[in-house]
């Protein structure tokens, strides 16, 4: 060979040889650990190991919102028609090896799956059979079948972890637990009620998991395996009494139903701390399945819903009198049927009657308009309007509830001729049943306002328990002029008085019936709001009762009052005075409620 053509040809040859020693070692050294990351991420499968959402409790504990993490399973079609069953067998004598082919495709495998799952093979290999890359063949399986599935090692077969919120008390309470909703990624999110404004809270974190497959599907022993554990959500004790609620939840349905009315709410509250411990829609959805409620039926209406308080405004009226010096509970009026004021405005009463000489006690007892205009015009509308604000008006409570409604009420300076007067006796005001039971809890609370509160404690998934950090209260009224209100309130519910159907055999009764026109439709808005025991109070109570037949507060609400207040005081252990006998028109009102 020319000796100039075998330098070219080694030349060649050593370029080729570095070409290619530095080829292996850019693979080696650059593009492997990439290429190596590569092909461990195509034959990595991971999934996400759900957070339990967090629980809502009832004050004593009990379950009212709990959720468990299931497994859906789905079928790949194509991967398992190429499924086939060995089974090993071995020599006793050589020790050797061998495998038989028993069974292939999907009819093995729904041989195999279909005890694991209580079903029937044949109806289950149906389903296995296609080309669809993702069938479910079972819905909410346990984790402990799914690993009994997951170990058959059957190529196709795949879960689809899920969080499912169950609430095992059902319809109670159920505007306030609020629902859920499945959100991207299988999240699980708050829609309405607690469930919604602690979302952040009852979300928990998920983990996460991987692991290494062959082509076949089957798991690579000497694989990669990575699991991070979820962390499950915070949970949530409201101060719900269930028991208490169950009953009031029976009772505002059956006087709503009784009546025909559009809905009704019933509120029950410590005076003294603010807890709820009855929150009552009439309706209320099952948070398990919230669509089968028309869509009113899902809202919390006892922080949402507004309507003029009617006479029970009032209160408000002779708080404010009492407080300001412009009344005594003494004074005298004179009361006709019609009144006509400086202004020219004309009132009237609700029944005609001849001119009456009542003392301020008696013209709220009977729940005189007439009455209650004279002594409202004591004092100014600019006092008024702060009064009506300091009990709770035209202010959110705080409740920890969605969409909570502050009520409406206009500057007292814009008020006209008419409005400055019938703010007196509750309209040209609206409020939340929550706000009407805050105004007697007020007074009955010796004067001050605490807020209301539906939640008792946070607990972390470690158990540790965060209370509901306390509120300080907010004065509106003396503890005297509180006192002397009482004892005013103590009337109505006595003989003569417009809610006698609210008196309690053993417990002294304060409260307020009311009965007012809704101006947007037909009908009224009939309540009672009280307290007990009267002089040493326990509880506060609201029912409200949206465009029932019966029309008046005193004859339907008043009822329902009675049977909500005398179940918690049984609930309280709060023992019964003998001296206290409730008036005939609480006995006569059982008899009614019996023969109905």
């Amino acid at each position: 060979m020319n000796p100039s053509r075998r330098r070219v040809l080694q030349a060649m040859g050593l370029a080729g040889f570095v070409a290619l020693t530095g080829r292996t070692a850019w693979l080696q050294l650059v593009e492997g650990p990439d290429l190596a990351e590569r092909a461990q991420a195509e034959r990595t499968v991971t999934w996400a190991n759900r957070a339990p959402r967090g629980q809502i409790l009832a004050a004593d504990d009990s379950v009212l919102a709990s959720s468990s993490v299931s497994y859906d399973i789905g079928v790949n079609q194509q991967r398992v028609s190429q499924y086939e069953h060995y089974v090993e067998h071995e020599d006793p004598e050589t020790g050797k090896k061998t495998y038989e082919l028993v069974g292939h495709g999907a009819v093995e495998a729904a041989a195999r799956i279909a005890p694991l799952l209580g079903v029937d093979p044949q109806e289950l290999g149906a389903r296995m059979v296609g080309s669809e890359p993702y069938v479910v063949i079972a819905e909410a399986v346990s984790p402990d079948t799914w690993r009994q599935v997951n170990a058959l090692g059957i190529p196709g077969i795949e879960p689809d972890q899920r969080a499912r919120r169950f609430y095992p008390a059902g319809h109670l309470a159920g505007t306030v637990i609020g629902f859920v909703y499945e959100g991207q990624g299988r999240e699980l999110i708050g829609g309405n009620g607690l469930e919604s404004t602690q979302n952040a809270l009852l979300t928990g974190t998920n983990g996460q998991g991987s692991v290494e497959i062959g082509k076949s599907g089957a798991i690579i022993p000497t694989g990669k395996y990575e699991e991070v554990e979820a962390v499950a959500g915070t949970s949530v004790r409201t101060t719900l009494d269930p028991d208490l609620q169950v009953i009031a939840q029976q009772a505002i349905d059956e006087v709503v139903k009784a009546q025909g009315a559009d809905w009704g709410c019933a509120v029950v509250m410590e005076p003294a701390t603010g807890k709820v411990l009855v929150l009552a829609d009439s309706g209320a959805m099952d948070p398990a399945d919230p669509l089968a409620s028309e869509a009113g039926d899902r809202e919390p209406r006892c922080v949402q819903a507004i309507f003029e308080p009617g006479s029970v405004g009032k209160v408000i009226t002779f708080a404010t009198a009492l407080e300001e010096g412009g009344v005594t509970p003494e004074d005298a009026f004179t009361v006709p049927y019609t009144w006509t004021a400086p202004n020219g405005q004309v009132f009237e009463d609700s029944h005609w009657h001849e001119v009456q000489n009542l003392t301020a006690a008696q013209v709220l007892a009977e729940s005189s308009n007439v009455g209650t205009v004279q002594i409202g015009d004591r004092v100014s509308d600019e006092v008024r309007h702060g009064y009506i604000e300091a009990f709770g008006y035209n202010h959110l409570t705080g409740i920890e509830l969605p969409g909570e409604s502050p009520g409406l009420l206009s500057d007292w300076a814009q008020w006209d001729d008419r409005t400055r007067y019938t703010t007196m006796f509750g309209q040209g005001v609206a409020g939340t049943a929550l706000q009407a039971a805050q105004v007697l809890a007020t007074v009955a609370n010796k004067g001050v306002r605490v807020a209301p509160r539906v939640i008792d404690a946070w607990i972390a998934p470690d158990g540790t328990e965060t209370a509901q950090p306390s509120v300080e209260g907010v004065r509106v009224i003396s503890e005297q002029t509180a006192a002397t209100l009482t004892e005013m309130l103590i009337g109505v519910t006595q003989e003569g008085g417009t809610a006698e159907s609210a008196s309690i055999d053993g417990y002294l009764v304060a409260g307020k019936t009311g009965t007012t026109e809704i101006l947007t439709e037909s009908g009224t808005v009939a309540s009672f709001v009280g307290f007990t025991p009267a002089r040493d109070p326990a509880i506060a109570v609201a029912v409200i009762v949206y465009r029932p037949s019966g029309t008046y507060g005193g004859t339907v609400a008043a009822p329902v009052f009675r049977k909500i207040a005398l179940a918690a005081m049984h609930s309280l252990g709060i023992a019964p005075d003998p001296l206290v006998i409730a008036a005939q028109a609480a006995a006569e009102a059982d008899a009614q409620a019996g023969a109905g």
